[in-house]
């Protein structure tokens, strides 16, 4: 018993270290494959499938003029550039060294929004609004939120259990972008604006439930809006709710189907 008792006064504290260093280093595996499984599923999220058929290029524009964004939308429009986009009259984006430069250089994305594809400047604006962890991913039909790194930002969530990847809140408020992926419909259409709605789950009477509505300039349509219910992904801001109506009304910046 004495030689037991002995035992433990000097090794058992350096076992209880040895235990505790091995907790700690399994603990740091799990956060680390977590946030790398969060980071392979937050560039999923962000792929872009599909037609673009409206594109608001002056909300474009007004993202490229942020601080915040407009580097790396240099970038991006550079590496297609570089895979053989060719901008028309210009040897692409230069140093920046004063007014007439920046003046230059606004003109000629300018001018790349409106030639390009509109599925490629979706894919472009997209892929920058994800390095900054700038868009959560909403599912109306499941009513599901994606757990990203824009969403913890937003709400100001920690790690939690894997259950916890797919949450539900309310959208209204949310100050980030949001990728809002559902059934829409066309209600209207004028020479200036089309209006489409889109409803939180299936239900069997949509004009019924609560829904989000998406206000669009007719001339940015690139092409004709479908008839009936279709599926889409709108890349917008949201804007409001409106009490009267019961929808949220979203900004618009991209739809593609």
């Amino acid at each position: 018993m004495a030689a037991d008792n002995l035992w433990w006064d000097v090794w058992g504290l350096w076992l209880a270290v040895w235990v505790l260093t091995v907790v700690a280093f399994l603990v740091a595996i799990v956060v680390f494959v977590k946030h790398w499984r969060r980071a392979r599923s937050d560039g999923d999220q962000g792929m872009i499938r599909g037609i673009g058929f409206y594109l608001h290029t002056k909300s474009v524009m007004g993202l490229y003029q942020l601080h915040r964004y407009n580097e790396a939308l240099e970038q991006e429009v550079e590496k297609r550039k570089s895979r053989g986009w060719r901008f028309w009259g210009s040897g692409g984006f230069g140093p920046l060294k004063g007014e007439s430069e920046r003046t230059d250089t606004d003109e000629e994305f300018r001018r790349y929004i409106r030639k390009a594809e509109p599925i490629t400047v979706i894919g472009i604006v997209t892929k920058v609004l994800e390095k900054h962890h700038d868009i959560i991913y909403v599912d109306l039909t499941k009513q599901e939120l994606a757990h990203n790194r824009a969403l913890v930002k937003e709400l100001g969530w920690a790690d939690g259990p894997e259950s916890t990847r797919q949450v539900k809140t309310r959208l209204r408020g949310v100050e980030a972008f949001i990728s809002v992926k559902g059934l829409f419909r066309k209600r209207s259409q004028t020479d200036t604006e089309t209006v489409f709605v889109a409803p939180y789950g299936n239900p069997d009477d949509p004009e019924r439930s609560r829904r989000i509505r998406f206000t669009c300039v007719t001339s940015d349509l690139r092409d004709s809006a479908p008839a009936g219910a279709f599926r889409a992904r709108c890349l917008g801001k949201v804007e409001d709710w409106d009490p009267e109506t019961g929808e949220l009304v979203v900004h618009p910046i991209a739809i593609f189907k």
